[in-house]
């Protein structure tokens, strides 16, 4: 090895990237040399910056109580407590899963000392802040192996990496097997595995906490006629479905409720042209499923007319307005079709770009799925409502 370690080398032992060797030879050079030890030190944020950090994550809380310190913890990883200081971190041990966890992890990093006396590693044992600074820091960027579980909207803060001033966390959510994270600079957490655009809807709801009515829905609504229809609340029904909305299926299912003494229903669908598209036969039933596809990325809208006693009674009829729907497009139903299959696990990321579609029921349904996960969440409650609020 040459006189110094290298910047690579150092870079490599701060961020535990060397190989076994290396790791060896860059060892038996610190314990012979100051220089390089400082270099080390510095990079691992030692002594002041980590204490700090040990402190605000170790110290007293006004929900919780004193951990033990850091040094404590890794002396019982290693075995190397007795008697009464022994029994009493066992004691904390047992009622604080975060201590039990940052023990366990101590072992999983092999700080026994028989393991460091074995691999030549001594300057462990003379430079024990270091070397806890080295463990800390390392527990603290594999965020997988310390979790840090924070309330929504508390201004608490995520575990910091060493030397970084902390993000508080301004929004965070379970979803599925996931936690779903946005800090205070905007950057999300949680959903990694998702392609940017979705994420970047992801992060915008989260933030602003609401949504923008889409124009396909826009679309689907109309006054009410200015002509006035009949009176006469005795020969009345109502069509249910589709009413106002956006769907995915090219044959939808038609719903309508029962004219009382009705003898038959004839289904009649017409695109914006006023041109009939589909109609069924006479139907004794309250619904009907179209036989053929409807044209995708079009509004329709239909009737039902029932007849009784000779006479043909119409639902809608004014000065209620058309019963539209709209088609989506192939497009968009192939892109959520690919994103359900692909990431369908997160609810959230689901239930907002179904919103984005205008899928209201599809979005509904997942964002009360993540209400159930969420029972607490005003996130969750708000943007429920946001989407009830398109119907």
């Amino acid at each position: 090895m040459s006189e110094h370690l290298t910047d690579n080398q150092i870079d490599g032992y701060c961020r535990r990237k060397l190989a076994a060797g290396e790791l060896l030879s860059v060892s038996d050079h610190m314990s012979g040399c100051q220089l390089c030890r400082q270099k080390i030190a510095v990079g691992l944020a030692a002594d002041s910056a980590f204490f700090d950090v040990r402190s605000e994550l170790f110290g007293e809380t006004a929900s919780g109580p004193v951990h033990p310190p850091f040094e404590q913890i890794a002396q019982c990883a290693d075995n190397g407590l007795y008697g009464e200081e022994l029994q009493r971190i066992q004691d904390h041990l047992s009622r604080c899963e975060q201590c039990t966890q940052a023990a366990a992890d101590l072992r999983a990093f092999g700080l026994a000392k028989e393991r460091s006396a074995r691999s030549g590693i001594w300057w462990l044992r003379l430079y024990p802040r270091l070397a806890f600074a080295s463990v800390m820091i390392l527990l603290l960027v594999a965020g997988s192996l310390y979790v840090w579980r924070i309330p929504e909207n508390t201004g608490r803060v995520a575990a910091p990496t060493a030397g970084t001033v902390p993000v508080p966390v301004i929004v965070e959510i379970n979803d599925g097997t996931r936690r779903v994270r946005l800090d205070g600079d905007g950057r999300l957490f949680g959903l990694d595995d998702l392609p940017s655009q979705y994420q970047r809807v992801v992060s915008e709801a989260l933030t602003r906490q609401q949504l923008d009515k889409p124009q396909l829905l826009a679309e689907l609504t109309r006054p009410a006629s200015a002509l006035m229809g009949t009176s006469d609340r005795r020969n009345t029904f109502a069509v249910i479905e589709p009413l106002g909305k956006v769907i995915v299926t090219d044959r939808p299912v038609f719903r309508w409720s029962p004219l009382n003494g009705a003898q038959s229903y004839v289904v009649e669908v017409y695109n914006e042209k006023f041109q009939m598209a589909a109609a069924s036969t006479r139907l004794s039933a309250n619904s009907w499923t179209a036989p053929e596809p409807l044209q995708r990325g079009t509004i329709y809208f239909w009737q039902v007319k029932a007849t009784k006693d000779g006479q043909e009674f119409i639902e809608p009829r004014p000065p209620a307005p058309q019963a539209r729907f709209r088609i989506l497009d192939r497009t968009k139903s192939d892109e959520l079709v690919r994103i359900g299959r692909d990431y369908g696990s997160s609810h959230l990321a689901m239930a907002l770009l179904y919103a984005q579609a205008g899928l209201l029921d599809e979005a509904e349904r997942e964002f009360r799925t993540l209400q159930s996960e969420n029972p607490n969440s005003t996130v969750v409650q708000r943007l429920l409502a946001e989407v009830q609020a398109m119907r």
